[in-house]
């Protein structure tokens, strides 16, 4: 993958994390929104639109579940577990004597009750668990339909029967009596947000051919593709329900990120594909992409780990103040936890995994 692509997505994932800690603080109600972008971006990166074109056929094996498997533990656990411990001893946001509430860190960090914005652990620990058997399933799918399928024509079909099977997660998940535990409630598992980003990662592989073929069809590509993506940044700031409450009373209490998760999730797919066919020297890659955005979206599970065990210690500060605060604190605490504890910890996992 290119690295200034790449890197523009990690932008991408600055901006949803930003719009999550913006809400949380009380400016801008987007945290909806940037939790749509993560969970497309989970679907979008479990499907590897950058690698080879039959990389599911690797779940054939076993050993690849297991791998697969410790690869998210050593993703998630470390750094998850690190700062609930934090959060427990040094914040007295968790109780560690505690064993049956949401307040409970030994719940947390099992993932079988959450409290606060932890439930968005439990939504992506149950897609990262399913995950390897819905791959499995695509590279049996695509098996079987490479009889009567040309190879070029299979990544479009498996975009079609996800997209099927985004709406009918969206249907019968919520019957199946599945609950994820949390905030004193019970949530079903938003199983069709992270097929929209599976599914874009299988239209990518049916356009990125297509799109480099004519040098016209590219450039056309580049501004239009260009114009969307900037219309879509600012678009999560300005279908905030404070500025659409400013323009008319009657979005009050109207939050997009919760009221239209499906249209969210699927334009956040769209930006990331987007990104990853616009040419590098694009200005939209080059902003999304630059340093500081990138710094801070590789940082962007510790940030959002973080952020919000420390919101409650600035309560009395305005909105701006306790943004500000909070931002820095947060950020500060994040790349210390990114570069000391979750890189550490990636570069020995992919050195293990060669050996």
């Amino acid at each position: 993958m290119n690295q200034s692509k790449s890197n523009s997505i990690q932008g991408l994932r600055f901006w949803a994390i930003g719009l999550i800690v913006a809400s949380h603080c009380g400016f801008l109600s987007q945290g909806g929104l940037g939790n749509c972008i993560f969970f497309a971006m989970s679907g979008f990166f479990a499907c590897q639109p950058f690698a080879d074109e039959d990389y599911e056929y690797g779940y054939f094996s076993p050993a690849n579940f297991i791998k697969y498997y410790i690869k998210r533990i050593l993703r998630i656990m470390p750094v998850a577990w690190l700062v609930m411990a934090f959060a427990a001893w040094g914040l007295r946001y968790l109780d560690f004597r505690d064993f049956t509430t949401e307040n409970s860190l030994l719940l947390n960090m099992l993932f079988l009750n959450s409290k606060g914005h932890l439930w968005f652990l439990q939504q992506e620990v149950f897609f990262y668990i399913l995950a390897p058997f819905m791959i499995l399933i695509i590279g049996l799918v695509k098996k079987i339909l490479s009889v009567v399928i040309k190879k070029g024509a299979l990544n479009l079909v498996i975009f079609i029967l996800l997209t099927v099977c985004v709406f009918l997660s969206y249907k019968y998940v919520p019957m199946t009596g599945i609950l994820l535990k949390g905030n004193g409630a019970a949530t079903v598992p938003m199983l069709w947000l992270f097929l929209i980003g599976m599914s874009f990662a299988y239209l990518y592989k049916v356009l990125k051919s297509d799109i480099r073929a004519s040098k016209s069809i590219a450039s056309l590509f580049s501004v239009v593709g260009s114009m969307f993506v900037v219309t879509c940044l600012i678009l999560t700031i300005v279908t905030s329900e404070e500025i659409l409450s400013g323009i008319d009373a009657k979005y009050a209490g109207f939050y997009v990120g919760w009221e239209h998760q499906i249209i969210c999730a699927y334009l956040a797919a769209a930006v990331m594909v987007t990104l990853a066919l616009l040419p590098k020297s694009s200005l939209v890659n080059r902003f999304l992409g630059n340093s500081a955005f990138t710094a801070l979206g590789n940082a962007s599970f510790s940030l959002y780990l973080i952020h919000f065990f420390l919101i409650g210690y600035f309560a009395e500060l305005s909105v701006y103040s306790r943004l500000l605060v909070v931002g820095v604190l947060s950020i500060a605490m994040a790349l210390m936890l990114y570069n000391y504890v979750e890189k550490p910890i990636m570069a020995a996992s992919k050195k293990w995994f060669r050996k």
